[in-house]
């Protein structure tokens, strides 16, 4: 008999053991992605999201920022479905200038000067001729998405020619960040271009050049 009272109270003490152990839980998946829970029209904060842009030449590249005037995206469930942006063509900036086997020996004014010269260039007529069209619009018309990483689709405008462009973009929380490769030529701007211009040497610019986006959403 007590053997048998020994072995109760023994599988009781076991069992009130065995419920004061805590909980552990699983370790968090650091390649697991976050499914993004927007749904409806949400804006864009302009002051906060950025456009770099960066072009490029047979001895050197430059980049700057660009405005964005106004931004909206459309969410189905985390999907994006639509949406629509347009970037002040008129707010061209340069902030570096980079040209290879250069002596790097101008003075910071000399310099400061440079960059205005080409942002004023950038917005003229041979270029993107801003008075004539202040914006540029990028409307999306769909995309697909796996977990966090975007595949992006839309109709671009520039100069008033409407080309598709796509891009890939991450959302990080409530901020959209990606690069959008943009092939000027097809929207006009031929300047310097090996593809039109014969005999530039290494004064010839590259067709394409980037914009690097970056959008903060408002929740």
């Amino acid at each position: 008999m007590k053997l048998v009272l020994y072995g109760f109270v023994l599988s009781m003490l076991l069992m009130a053991s065995c419920k004061e152990q805590p909980k552990t839980s699983e370790a968090p998946n650091e390649d697991s992605q976050v499914e993004v829970n927007f749904n409806g029209l949400k804006s864009v904060d302009t002051e906060h999201s950025t456009l770099y842009w960066k072009g490029y030449k047979i001895m050197g590249n430059h980049t700057g920022t660009i405005g964005l005037k106004s931004g909206s995206l459309v969410f189905d469930k985390g999907a994006i479905t639509g949406g629509k942006f347009v970037v002040d063509m008129q707010s061209v900036k340069v902030t570096e200038l980079m040209d290879f086997g250069e002596a790097e020996e101008e003075e910071e004014e000399s310099d400061e000067d440079d960059k205005s010269d080409l942002a004023q260039h950038l917005m003229d007529a041979d270029f993107f001729d801003s008075e004539t069209h202040p914006t540029a619009t990028f409307q999306i018309t769909n995309s697909t998405h796996s977990g966090n990483t975007y595949q992006i689709n839309g109709n671009l405008t520039i100069k008033g020619v409407q080309k598709e462009a796509s891009f890939e973009a991450q959302m990080n929380e409530n901020i959209l960040k990606g690069t959008l490769s943009i092939d000027r030529t097809q929207f006009g701007v031929t300047y310097g271009s090996g593809s039109f211009f014969e005999n530039l040497g290494d004064r010839a610019i590259k067709d394409k050049f980037d914009i690097e986006v970056s959008l903060h959403i408002i929740e």
